[in-house]
């Protein structure tokens, strides 16, 4: 048992120094020496770096998406294109609690077809709101494909 524990030891010592030398190396690493190893040009680096979005910085632009059968409104950020929200539309979303609590369930009533729940859609074409021709930014509505219905989000 001893013989295995001083094994094992040795071989995850071992593991963690050959881990610590690779990060170091990759660490001390220049731009050219990415450029090489990747056989990255530099056209690579500008398209990179014009969509790069550091951490804790504001996308310039948002972008509002269907989430398609998923019934949501997904949510990104542009350039980086990192998602920044799912917006539950038509369908019941537990992460938020949307469709759980009393007021949502009601805003999910008003979709009943025949009397018969519809927990679920197929959302297509979301369009911004306008003011004489001119996006506003107050509202964004979006269409139900699967089921006749047109949500209405309150982006204020």
């Amino acid at each position: 048992m001893k013989t295995k524990l001083k094994q094992v030891t040795g071989a995850v010592l071992a593991a963690s120094l050959g881990l610590a030398a690779a990060s170091s190396a990759y660490a001390a690493e220049s731009l050219q020496d990415v450029m090489k190893r990747r056989n990255l040009s530099q056209q690579d680096l500008l398209a990179a770096a014009k969509t790069y979005t550091p951490s804790g910085k504001r996308d310039e632009f948002i972008a509002f998406s269907s989430g398609g059968q998923s019934g949501q409104i997904i949510v990104y950020g542009v350039p980086s294109m990192r998602i920044l929200k799912y917006l539950a539309v038509f369908t019941p979303e537990p992460w938020q609690g949307y469709g759980f609590d009393e007021e949502s369930k009601a805003v999910l009533a008003q979709g009943r077809i025949d009397g018969k729940d519809i927990t679920w859609g197929d959302t297509h074409h979301p369009a911004i709101s306008e003011t004489e021709g001119q996006y506003d930014g107050q509202f964004l509505f979006i269409n139900d494909k699967a089921n006749p219905r047109l949500a209405v989000v309150d982006l204020r």
